[in-house]
């Protein structure tokens, strides 16, 4: 082998160890923060050092990227939500940790080398993200016996939540970037994965997701697929997913029991049940609205309510310290909090990336942002996905790498 041969060669390999370096905090999201514990604080320091590589190898990228039309009005969007969110923590003394980890997102994804991530690599990520998370439920619940996936590295509905985004993406992908029967076949694992990981979660306001996926799958492959390629894509999802929901009948069969014996004792006036405690958490939300719309009451505030309304009869002493953590419900949760003007924003943030690739006439991407929006919508109708910083994390920084990946690939 020549000398110059050997020089390219180890030239290469040192560039493709740094190309897996600067994608590190993509690679650890997509595949540990929500199946090791404490994998969030893995990520939380492999980004400052993976951003200072970048600052100082790549000279000058920042501005290139703050540059670009799309990245900047994400940029500008982040900035507005992490300010409002700061004042809310020194004046009102709100939960810092959104606007700590919007700022990380935002340092790691300005300095990144955009002109070396394409779409396709994007989408590898995932798929191997959604066969991560299918296998990582099936070990917590078959081999350590615990009753829902997603319990062994935090919470099992954002976990699904998470899984949920992940299944979307992976049917989606297929029908915005050309593809062959591998990259099909392989995104389809990924779908199964990310399905399997949202039935053992046990978490069931996500399988409503589950069906909006499917109808918001259904409208985009007939509106831009050949009849050949809608049936090929029909026939092995059917299987894949089919193969999915027969490995976890059993969950389906007990979360359905679990559902009717609910309702049986909140027939009876017993409100100490999962759904009945939602009931009296979102009850005593509307409430705390009403004091303060614009601004909302704040937590210091709504916590001293419901103190005052346990003592009064009003929230059950089983439901009333769940309060104290959130309202299981975004929008109510987000109104007792800072208002209508956090409502506001909150969903100002979470579309604009889908905004951004419609005015930038990236239309399939726009409809996967878009898509992906919906179903944290859907999670926060029983959860507050946004209160969980794993999917901050997520999804910024998915919005992030659609927007750069999209936009640099029209130019």
């Amino acid at each position: 082998m020549s000398q110059s041969k050997t020089k390219y060669l180890i030239i290469n390999f040192l560039l493709s160890i740094e190309y897996i370096f600067i994608l590190s905090p993509f690679i650890w999201l997509l595949s540990g923060v929500f199946s090791v514990p404490d994998g969030k604080s893995v990520l939380s320091k492999i980004i400052p050092i993976v951003a200072a590589y970048c600052f100082i190898r790549f000279k000058g990228q920042w501005r290139k990227n703050l540059n670009n039309p799309a990245f900047k009005i994400f940029s500008i969007s982040n900035t507005i939500i992490f300010i409002f969110v700061v004042l809310n923590h020194l004046l009102g003394s709100e939960d810092f940790s959104f606007a700590r980890t919007l700022f990380t997102v935002q340092l790691y994804l300005t300095v990144l080398p955009w002109q070396r991530i394409t779409a396709r690599h994007l989408w590898a990520l995932l798929i191997l993200a959604g066969v991560v998370v299918g296998i990582s439920a099936l070990y917590e619940v078959l081999a350590l016996n615990i009753p829902r996936a997603g319990s062994l590295a935090f919470n099992p509905i954002p976990y699904a939540t998470y899984a949920a985004v992940l299944c979307l993406s992976c049917l989606m992908l297929p029908l915005i970037l050309r593809s062959n029967l591998l990259w099909i076949v392989a995104s389809l694992l990924g779908a199964a994965g990310a399905t399997t990981a949202i039935i053992l979660s046990g978490t069931r306001g996500i399988w409503l997701a589950l069906i909006v996926i499917v109808i918001m799958l259904g409208v985009q492959l007939l509106r831009q697929a050949s009849i050949k390629k809608v049936l090929g894509i029909a026939i092995i999802s059917t299987v894949a997913i089919g193969i999915s929901l027969t490995a976890v009948s059993d969950t389906l069969t007990q979360r359905y029991q679990q559902t009717v014996a609910e309702y049986n004792h909140m027939a009876h006036k017993d409100m100490d049940t999962s759904i009945g405690i939602r009931l009296q958490l979102w009850q005593r939300g509307l409430s705390y609205i009403k004091q303060n719309p614009l601004l909302g009451t704040g937590t210091e505030q709504y916590l001293v309510n419901i103190e005052q309304d346990k003592q009064a009869g009003l929230i059950s002493p089983i439901a009333a310290p769940l309060a104290n953590a959130h309202f299981h419900n975004q929008f109510i949760d987000t109104l007792v909090r800072t208002g209508a003007l956090g409502l506001l924003l909150l969903l100002a943030w979470m579309f604009i990336p889908a905004w951004t690739l419609h005015k930038q006439q990236q239309y399939p991407q726009r409809n996967w942002a878009l898509a992906c929006g919906i179903v944290m919508l859907i999670g926060g109708l029983t959860d507050v996905p946004f209160h969980h910083t794993h999917l901050v994390y997520f999804y910024s920084m998915l919005m992030g790498a659609i927007l750069m990946t999209s936009v640099k690939s029209k130019e």
